[in-house]
């Protein structure tokens, strides 16, 4: 049986996304009313059976640590299950072309050769999948490529889902070759340095959403009110694990109009919600009108107001009968803790 070590990068962003949610890792966005980026990636690796993994943190990461924690929500902190936390270069914060940096790679070489490893499985954050690695990692050992890659096909075009099995001793040795180019990613290394790498394919065929923009992120939050989509990412014979937070039912007054939502537990629904997200204990107060949105945890929408193409972070609060109106490919966003 080949060991088999996971290894996730949160140690990059998205620059549309970064300039709005400042003080919040990429990683750590939250997503479908209960999730963070981070659980796809997590799950997907644990579901795997990859008991081992570790994840690249950014300068950023305290609101990542404290939803990680442990990881004993997706069933490590145990002696055979363990989850570390590794420091990755301030240089990430600038670099967004690369998901995997050399420098990142180096910094934990400790981790990468960790209880003597075969394959390490390599993942992002912003791309949302849940995928049985099974088949890709036997396809990997089969070909006896030095790397797989990871791709879906989307109007004829590949796409790479930042996804990659790779051979450790493969990854050891350009960490040791290529030590003075610490400022490349491994993608650009192979690509202008070692051509002849032998490179397999892997094609998924499953649901996939990428987050880059806001618009991006809005549109990925309605996505799942699409049964297809909900049932494709949270499949029940492979379960997205979170940290869960235990709230009260959401109450629903007399007044409440509500249609083809998905709204969190603790919240207080009296106004109309349509098409939209709302995270745990929000309140839309009778009057409200909320529609395509998305609104974080704890957040008080006044009688009045109205919203549409509107996303906001945790703790906003919109004062009465304001009316915010954005687009699907621009949509208004409020930052954590604002009066609007």
């Amino acid at each position: 049986m080949k060991k088999i070590i996971g290894l996730i990068s949160a140690n990059y962003i998205a620059e549309d996304i970064d300039k709005n949610i400042k003080e919040r890792a990429l990683a750590a966005l939250p997503f479908g009313g209960r999730y963070r980026l981070i659980d796809f990636p997590l799950s997907n690796m644990k579901n795997s059976g990859i008991s081992t993994v570790g994840i690249i943190m950014p300068f950023n990461n305290r609101s990542l640590i404290d939803h990680v924690g442990t990881g004993k929500a997706w069933g490590f902190g145990r002696k055979t299950n363990s989850l570390f936390m590794l420091p990755g270069s301030v240089y990430g914060k600038r670099n967004n072309a690369e998901r995997f940096l050399l420098r990142d790679i180096i910094m934990n070489f400790r981790f990468i050769d960790y209880d003597n490893a075969d394959y390490v499985v390599l993942m992002g954050v912003n791309k949302i999948f849940n995928m049985d690695l099974g088949p890709m990692l036997e396809q990997h050992e089969q070909t006896g490529a030095d790397l797989t890659t990871a791709y879906t096909i989307k109007d004829g075009k590949k796409i790479p889902l930042d996804c990659v099995v790779m051979n450790c001793s493969f990854l050891t040795d350009i960490a040791s070759w290529f030590s003075n180019l610490d400022f490349m990613g491994l993608k650009s290394i192979i690509r202008e340095h070692l051509g002849d790498t032998h490179e397999e394919e892997y094609i998924y065929d499953g649901e996939v959403i990428e987050i880059e923009t806001m618009s991006d992120y809005l549109k990925a939050n309605l996505a799942l009110l699409e049964k297809d989509v909900s049932m494709a990412l949270f499949n029940s014979d492979r379960k997205i694990y979170t940290n869960v937070q235990d709230r009260a039912p959401t109450f629903y007054t007399p007044s409440a109009k509500v249609k083809n939502s998905l709204v969190a537990a603790g919240c207080i629904i009296e106004g109309e919600v349509e098409n939209s997200v709302i995270f745990r204990s929000s309140t839309i107060h009778k009057g409200a009108v909320v529609k395509n949105s998305v609104l974080m945890q704890h957040c008080n929408v006044e009688s009045g107001a109205i919203l549409n193409n509107f996303i906001c972070d945790k703790r906003v609060h919109v004062m009465e009968n304001s009316h915010i109106e954005g687009t699907p490919e621009s949509p208004y966003f409020a930052q954590k803790g604002q009066i609007v």
